[in-house]
C-alpha cells in the first residue's frame, strides 16, 4: 500500500501529483493534537486560508487548510499515520452530508471503560471525523443526592466524567449523556431504597411506576443533577422499550391500561425540564409509534405519536436488523415531517456476543444510511450495546466504527483504509472479517458455554430445524434463523475446523487471539473433547483483556460464565 493515499471518509475530491515530501513535524500545529497523537515539532507550517467548503492543500513544508478545522486536522493526522515520515503533494476537498455524526456507547450492562480507554476511543472518533459521543449510563452517573446508585458497579466519578468531557471538547467532540428514566431502570429499581418505585412486582423488569408522583419526582431528581453537570447541548432522556408501563401498579389503581398517556405525560415533563435549561432533548423513537410491539399493541400506542411534544425533540430512530433499504426508508418516514430532526441509529451487533456480527452490522449500516442520506436526515448515532455483560471487548469494535463513517459519508470501501490507519496486514483483516461471519459470531458463545440454546438446537431440534415453518412472530423467526447453524452440529464443526485452518498460524493481536482460543474450545466441545484447563486458560486471557480496558466491576459476571462452564466439565454435567 506504499505510495497510496487513503482518507476516511472518501473525500469529495482528491488530486495527487504522486510526489512525497520528507516530514519532520510542525511549527504551529494545535498543541493538544501534537501531544495526544505524538506528532513531532519541526519545520512544516499550517496556513489557514479563506476558501469555500472544507479542505487541505499540501505542498513542501506547507499545508493550506480551509473550512472546518477539525476535519482538516483529522485528515492531516490520517496522512501522517499512514505515511510516517513523508507527506504527499495533494489537494483534498471534503463535503460531509450529516452535520451530526455520533457514536453511542453502553457502559451500563457490562464493564465501565477506564479513562485511558475513553481517551483512546475519543481519539479514534476524532480521527474518523465523528463530532458527538453519547455515554449510556443507566445507574452509572455520579449522582450526589443518591450516592448508593451504581457505587457497587463501578460508576464514574465526577472528576473522571469531567476529564472525559474536557478531553472530548479539546477534540471538537461533544460528549453528552444518554439516560434511562422510564424503562431500563432495573439496576436502580432493584436497590432496596427504590423498589417502591417499580411498575412491576419484579423490579428487574426495569420500568418506573409513572403513575406514582414520588416515582416521577425521583426520576426528575436524577435528570436535574445531570442537567446541572453536563455542559452539552444535547441530553438524551431515553424512552425506549417501556413495554411494562401501565401494566403493573398503575393498572392496579384504576383497572384501566394507561401506558401511552403515562408515557407522554412523563416524557413531556422531562422534555420541558431539558428545554428550560436551554438544552436539546433527545428520545428513542420506538415507543412513539409502537414499532416493535405486536400488531394489536401498536394501535394503542399510536396516540403517543399524535402529541405535539415530539416536535420539540430529536428522535433517535433505532433499528439493528439487516433488512432491506426499503424497510429502513419506511421506518425513517414513520415520523413524517419530524424526520427533519431525526437521527438514524444503526448498531454494531456486538451485544450478547463475544465478537460483533460483521454480516449484520455492515448490512445494517449500509441499508440504514443509504435512505437516511437520500431523505436528508440531519445525522446519525451509531450504537454499541452491552446486553448480557458487554462480553465483546471494546477494541474489537474499532474497525466497525471506521466502517460506519465510511458508509455514512464515503464510498463504503473500508478494508484498505483500515489497514492503512491500523497498520495491520491483509492476514489480520481476513481474520477480523472471518470471525464476524454469522455462522461463527452468532454461535461461538453458545457452543463454548454449552448453554440451553445450544443444547436445544443440537439435542432436540437437530436437522429438523430446517423443516420448521415460521412461527409468525417476526423477531422469533428473525433471530432463530441467525443461530440456525447450531441445529447442524456436524456441519458447524466442519465450518469451525475450516476456520481454524485459516487462522491458526497467524500472529494476532491479543483480543483476536482470545477469540481464536474460543474457536479452539468450541471445536473441542463439538468433538466432545473438553478439558477443565480449556476454560481456565480462556478465563485468564479474558480477565487480563478486560482489566486492560475497563474497571474491575462487571468482570465477575463474565468470568462466572467461563469458569462455570469449566466446572460443569469437571463434574460431568452437560
Amino acid at each position: 500500500m506504499e505510495g497510496k493515499i487513503y482518507v476516511v471518509p472518501e473525500p469529495k475530491r482528491l488530486e495527487s501529483t504522486g510526489r512525497f515530501f520528507p516530514f519532520d513535524g510542525f511549527e504551529n500545529f494545535p498543541n493538544f493534537l501534537l501531544k495526544e497523537f505524538n506528532i513531532p515539532r519541526g519545520t512544516w507550517r499550517i496556513n489557514k486560508v479563506e476558501k469555500k467548503g472544507t479542505g487541505i492543500k499540501i505542498r513542501e513544508r506547507l499545508i493550506n487548510i480551509w473550512g472546518e478545522e477539525n476535519i482538516c486536522y483529522a485528515t492531516i493526522i490520517q496522512l501522517i499515520t499512514e505515511n510516517k515520515n513523508v507527506l504527499p503533494e495533494v489537494e483534498i476537498e471534503e463535503e460531509l452530508s450529516f452535520p451530526f455524526r455520533g457514536y453511542h456507547l453502553d457502559i451500563a450492562r457490562g464493564g465501565v471503560p477506564n479513562l485511558n480507554t475513553f481517551k483512546k476511543l475519543l481519539k479514534w472518533l476524532f480521527l474518523l471525523k465523528y463530532n458527538y459521543f453519547a455515554i449510556y449510563f443507566e445507574d452509572l452517573f455520579p449522582w450526589r443526592k443518591y450516592p448508593q446508585i451504581g457505587i457497587l458497579r463501578g460508576r464514574l466519578k465526577e472528576e473522571e466524567l469531567r476529564e472525559i468531557i474536557d478531553y472530548g471538547k479539546n477534540l471538537g467532540i461533544e460528549v453528552f449523556p444518554s439516560l434511562e428514566l422510564c424503562g431500563h431502570m432495573e439496576h436502580i429499581l432493584s436497590l432496596l431504597d427504590f423498589t417502591k418505585f417499580s411498575e412491576w412486582h419484579r423490579p428487574q423488569e426495569g420500568c418506573l411506576d409513572v403513575s406514582n408522583k414520588s416515582a416521577r419526582d425521583f426520576a426528575y431528581d436524577l435528570l436535574s443533577e445531570v442537567l446541572e453537570f453536563f455542559p452539552s447541548s444535547y441530553i438524551h432522556i431515553g424512552g425506549d422499550e417501556t413495554w411494562a408501563l401501565g401494566r403493573g401498579r398503575s393498572l392496579d389503581k384504576t383497572g384501566v391500561f394507561e401506558g401511552p398517556s403515562l408515557f407522554e405525560m412523563h416524557h413531556r415533563n422531562m422534555i420541558n425540564m431539558v428545554k428550560d435549561k436551554g438544552k436539546i432533548p433527545m428520545v428513542w423513537g420506538d415507543m412513539l409509534t409502537g414499532m416493535y410491539l405486536r400488531e394489536e399493541e401498536k394501535e394503542r400506542w399510536k396516540v403517543v405519536l399524535e402529541s405535539d411534544i415530539w416536535d420539540e425533540v430529536v428522535i433517535a430512530n433505532w433499528d439493528y436488523t439487516d433488512l432491506s433499504e426499503e424497510h429502513f426508508e419506511n421506518k425513517i418516514n414513520m415520523f413524517g415531517e419530524r424526520k427533519k430532526k431525526e437521527l438514524a441509529c444503526p448498531g454494531l451487533s456486538n451485544w450478547s456476543r463475544f465478537y460483533p456480527n460483521f454480516d449484520i452490522a455492515l448490512a445494517n449500516l449500509k441499508n440504514f444510511f443509504t435512505p437516511a442520506k437520500r431523505e436528508k436526515l440531519p445525522g446519525f448515532l451509531i450504537t454499541a450495546w452491552g446486553d448480557d455483560g458487554s462480553e465483546c471487548l471494546f477494541s474489537l469494535l474499532d474497525p466497525l466504527i471506521l466502517v460506519g463513517m465510511e458508509i455514512a459519508e464515503g464510498n463504503g470501501k473500508w478494508e484498505e483504509k483500515w489497514m492503512a490507519l491500523s497498520g495491520e496486514g491483509q492476514d489480520i483483516l481476513m481474520v477480523r472479517k472471518a470471525f464476524g461471519e454469522t455462522f461463527f459470531s452468532e454461535t461461538i458463545k453458545r457452543v463454548v458455554f454449552g448453554d440451553l440454546i445450544f443444547r436445544y438446537f443440537t439435542e432436540i431440534l437437530g436437522r429438523e430445524f430446517q423443516k420448521r415453518k415460521p412461527e409468525g412472530d417476526f423477531w422469533i423467526d428473525y433471530y432463530s434463523k441467525k443461530i440456525g447453524n447450531l441445529a447442524d452440529k456436524d456441519g458447524l464443526l466442519k465450518k469451525y475446523e475450516e476456520l481454524w485452518e485459516k487462522v491458526s498460524s497467524i500472529n494476532l493481536p491479543e483480543a483476536l487471539n482470545f477469540i481464536r482460543e474460543m474457536l479452539r474450545v468450541g471445536i473441542n466441545r463439538l468433538r466432545q473433547d473438553l478439558k477443565v484447563s480449556d476454560f481456565i486458560k480462556l478465563g485468564n486471557i479474558y480477565g487480563k483483556l478486560w482489566l486492560s480496558e475497563r474497571k474491575m466491576e462487571g468482570l465477575e459476571n463474565v468470568i462466572t460464565k467461563i469458569w462455570g462452564a469449566g466446572g460443569r466439565v469437571d463434574l460431568g454435567i452437560k
